[in-house]
């Protein structure tokens, strides 16, 4: 039994120390490789059927409350940089060269 409960001690403290690095982590690549990490500890502490207590509870929620904000700034992000990509497109669709001369074949017919 203590025996038990020392291996759900360390997974909530590897839990909390995953969810920390992450949210420490500058990069978004490293951002998420650490939560992808932590998931996989999160399967274990589901299929464990940790107790936690209130102080415990509030703490860690207030982790995941912060993983979700910088979550959602990622997404806000990403979708920033695809509209800018989208209009790059759209530009360079529209672009017509804007010279006198007739735009050159790419490629000439020998006769003969």
């Amino acid at each position: 039994m203590k025996k038990r409960k020392e291996e759900h001690q360390r997974l909530l403290e590897e839990f909390k120390a995953l969810t920390l690095a992450a949210l420490e982590k500058t990069d978004t690549d490293g951002f998420i490789e650490t939560l992808i990490k932590r998931d996989g500890l999160i399967k274990k502490i589901i299929n464990e059927n940790i107790e936690l207590d209130t102080g415990e509870v509030d703490f860690l929620f207030g982790l995941e409350e912060r993983v979700i904000e910088r979550l959602e700034a990622e997404r806000k992000n990403v979708i920033e940089g695809m509209g800018e990509i989208g209009e790059k497109k759209r530009a360079i669709k529209r672009y017509t060269p804007k010279f006198p001369f007739p735009p050159m074949p790419a490629f000439f017919e020998k006769k003969g």
